[in-house]
């Protein structure tokens, strides 16, 4: 049996960031053979209902306390303002023992605010919305040497994401968990990339 990919959910959500990811790697989406489907599990600070950037309400199935790190095959830190105004430690253990346990943790946006503050991205290339960015908000951050201007970079485990990295963050989520044979995950960035699907040519 599949392990859960968990997903926190916060206020502010950034609706857009792990949606592709999301959909492609959850066990509810059958629609392309796939070498491995996960379970998506939410989880928030508690489980009270919390609204996204777009307005939407989601109802996290479990808290972060409850989170079993041998349950996980990853945990997904999406973007939120959240990170800015209220930082939420209480992440820290959980996304400690991930590390900790080689399970890999993926950050976009403001989950890459959260990882510097931690102390998690010192050691690994990373990227993020500017090192200057991070310094500003995260002191504590000695990153800046291992910084990379790209969509997305995955090291030792780690994965970060520009705040428009979303595509790449969805690959190299996809590419990490090994959802997909190589050559359709290829196939699969390159279109979603170039924004036109020829459904005519895949009979």
């Amino acid at each position: 049996m599949e392990k859960n990919v968990y997903l926190f959910a916060c206020n502010e959500l950034a609706d857009w960031e792990p949606a592709l990811a999301i959909a492609m790697i959850s066990d509810r989406y059958n629609e392309i053979p796939r070498k491995h489907a996960f379970h998506m599990v939410t989880f928030g600070l508690s489980k009270d209902p919390v609204t996204t950037f777009g307005g939407l309400a989601i109802l996290p199935d479990t808290t972060v306390d409850a989170v079993d790190p041998d349950t996980a095959a990853m945990v997904i830190l999406p973007g939120s303002s959240i990170y800015e105004k209220n930082d939420p430690v209480a992440l820290v253990p959980l996304v400690r023992a991930c590390i900790e346990k080689k399970i890999p943790v993926a950050a976009i946006c403001g989950g890459t605010l959260f990882l510097a503050r931690h102390g998690f991205l010192d050691t690994v290339r990373h990227t993020s919305a500017g090192p200057g960015w991070l310094a500003a908000h995260a002191p504590a951050y000695r990153g800046k040497e291992r910084y990379v201007q790209s969509p997305c970079v995955a090291d030792n485990g780690i994965i970060t994401a520009n705040p428009l990295g979303f595509v790449e963050f969805a690959y190299e989520i996809l590419k990490t968990l090994d959802v997909y044979e190589p050559a359709f995950l290829e196939f699969w960035v390159a279109v979603v990339k170039k924004g036109y699907l020829d459904a005519d040519s895949m009979g």
